[in-house]
């Protein structure tokens, strides 16, 4: 099926690869993990802003604590953290509650390498409950992508790109 714009003709297969480039550009991209905790009660998500941290610069690690029920945001959460690198622990907070299920925790990585967070949860909706835990690794200071809010995706794009200016001058008879 061929389409008529401004007296340029695009195939429909042209206009998808349009509109999935112009997708990849406005959905950012999200390094969310998600995981259950230990005993199953709660799934519990982990990102960091940057999504792609540097030592030295300052980070936010966001978690976000989340029924497994209904999928949305659960309230009233005790819970704890501890970032390992290694055997030692760098960083920790003793237990603690947050009320909107969400907390984004400002750290700054001193070194690169790998981390790993322990999230532990002891309560849920004021109901202290056997600690359970959620475990991540966070890669700080790695080779970041050329262009890191697309990271894979980068390559191609640039080579849907390039065959759809190609395909789309054969079709309008430019020569380049």
């Amino acid at each position: 099926m061929l389409y008529r714009t401004n007296n340029v003709w695009i195939s429909g297969a042209g206009l998808l690869a349009i509109l999935t480039i112009a997708t990849c550009l406005v959905i950012p991209a999200s390094a969310e993990q998600v995981k259950p905790t230990s005993a199953g009660t709660l799934n519990v998500g982990l990102s960091t802003d940057p999504a792609m941290p540097n030592p030295g610069e300052p980070t936010q690690i966001k978690i976000n604590f989340i029924n497994k029920q209904t999928n949305s945001t659960q309230v009233h959460i005790d819970y704890k953290i501890s970032v390992m690198q290694g055997s030692e622990q760098v960083f920790g907070i003793p237990i603690t509650h947050t009320a909107e299920g969400v907390v984004s925790i400002p750290f700054q990585f001193q070194t690169a390498g790998t981390y790993q967070v322990t999230v532990d949860v002891e309560g849920v909706v004021f109901q202290p409950i056997p600690p359970e835990t959620a475990v991540f690794t966070i890669d700080v200071g790695n080779t970041a992508p050329a262009i890191p809010e697309f990271g894979p995706l980068s390559g191609m794009i640039i080579a849907i790109s390039t065959i759809g200016v190609v395909i789309l001058s054969k079709r309008i008879n430019l020569r380049l």
